[in-house]
């Protein structure tokens, strides 16, 4: 359902609508990188996310997946059939998989010549893939956008700067882990996350993850200098990005978001992450509800504490997103910051998630050691999913449907009778 990507394209929509794009190469430009500047550049990033009945439905079972995270590393030392014995094993069905990662490094097999430096090979990736859907496993590709420890210090011309005068002319970085960040104006940026999705859809997956589509936004940002910034605003810039890959893929369309968007309307901070907006090109989101890093929305402490976060989360999204888009929050599956750490600390978690109004629900630790997620999946919280969605399921069968082409609508509803929700 594309109507193309790259900037000549663009230029060419710009100019069906009587505009006049001024594109400034700066010094040192590599890899055919382009900024266009200005009021024109603002004109053009509004014009990307224009009316549109763009739909990818999200399967029965990928509405109710219960999942967990799987890094590169452990892709590779547990192999297909280590992974479906741990998913499993824990009464779950579906996996996140890394496909570019926080590190940068490219987990296909990638075509692009500025990603070359950056892959690693983990895997056989659409191997694995067929293999996890054939033992009836639900497969998320996780791709990290705007942060990249590699791809700006290889290109700076896509790179956040640091404004500061002893540093003129070098790349800036996030405090803490030094992140570097690709400039989130930049539409050689954008043209890249597009062409990137069109070959992580190729590897067989499920769906798509998108994961840091958003500004930089830590103290250490008031000295960081956007090259390619426009007045559009950050929430319409990001917004415009959406929009393209949408438009480029034909496979459900998942973001992971800051837990505290669940609770902040609009976008107050700065991340460009507006929800409402966001919910006419992304069928799925995943808030960060991690009690670990959101110690200020729970005053109080002991057993119960992430429960009532990931309730008071998903009760307000449901709230203000309403029935259509899918909610799976990603939930914290290691002991930092937790009250306690054991099964009942998991079931706590999911208990509400479900109480929430969630549909589904993954779980992260960054090593991907799920040990005790199996133990509160096979203890407490072993009656407690699937979670019930019949009345969601329902109205999302009749929205998307309603959205689409009358060709694709049959297709649709053909694999997808009108009953109620079989749990």
């Amino acid at each position: 359902m594309g109507t193309g990507t790259g900037l000549a394209k663009l230029l060419v929509f710009g100019a069906a609508v009587c505009l006049v794009v001024t594109i400034a190469p700066t010094a040192g430009q590599a890899d055919g990188a382009k900024h266009i500047r200005g009021a024109n550049a603002d004109r053009l990033f509004r014009d990307l996310w224009g009316d549109d009945r763009l739909v990818d439905p999200v399967s029965e079972h990928g509405q109710r997946a219960r999942g967990i995270y799987f890094n590169g590393p452990m892709q590779r030392r547990l192999g297909a059939k280590g992974i479906i014995r741990t998913v499993k094993n824990a009464n779950l069905d579906a996996v996140v998989l890394d496909l570019k990662d926080g590190q940068g490094r490219v987990m296909w097999d990638s075509k692009l010549a500025v990603l070359q430096p950056q892959k690693k090979l983990f895997v056989d990736l659409p191997k694995l893939i067929a293999q996890l859907k054939k033992a009836g496993i639900y497969t998320i590709g996780r791709m990290v956008c705007f942060t990249d420890p590699q791809l700006p210090r290889n290109h700076p011309e896509r790179a956040v700067m640091d404004g500061r005068k002893r540093y003129k002319g070098k790349i800036w970085a996030s405090w803490g882990k030094r992140n570097p960040w690709l400039d989130p104006y930049n539409i050689s940026n954008h043209d890249l996350l597009v062409k990137m999705a069109r070959e992580a859809q190729e590897t067989g997956l499920d769906e798509l993850q998108l994961d840091y589509i958003r500004f930089p936004v830590d103290d250490s940002t008031r000295f960081a200098i956007f090259p390619a910034q426009v007045e559009t605003p950050r929430r319409e810039v990001l917004l415009g990005l959406l929009k393209r890959i949408d438009e480029a893929i034909t496979i459900p369309l998942g973001v992971d978001v800051f837990g505290l968007t669940a609770f902040r309307k609009g976008d107050p901070a700065g991340l460009g992450q507006s929800l409402e907006d966001w919910a006419r090109h992304v069928e799925v989101f995943s808030p960060m509800l991690y009690v670990n890093g959101m110690t200020q929305w729970v005053s109080s402490s002991g057993q119960g504490r992430a429960g009532r976060l990931i309730n008071a989360a998903i009760k307000n999204l449901r709230r203000r997103l309403g029935h259509g888009p899918v909610l799976r929050p990603f939930m914290q599956a290691f002991p930092q910051g937790a009250d306690y750490y054991n099964g009942e600390f998991i079931a706590e978690q999911i208990r509400g998630a479900r109480n929430g109004g969630a549909d589904g629900f993954l779980f992260w630790h960054p090593a991907s050691n799920y040990s005790t997620v199996k133990a509160g999946m096979l203890g407490p919280g072993r009656r407690l999913s699937p979670f019930p969605i019949d009345e969601r399921f329902q109205w999302r069968r009749q929205s998307w449907g309603d959205r689409m082409s009358s060709t694709k609508r049959a297709a649709y509803y053909s694999r997808t009778p009108k009953r109620a929700y079989v749990r």
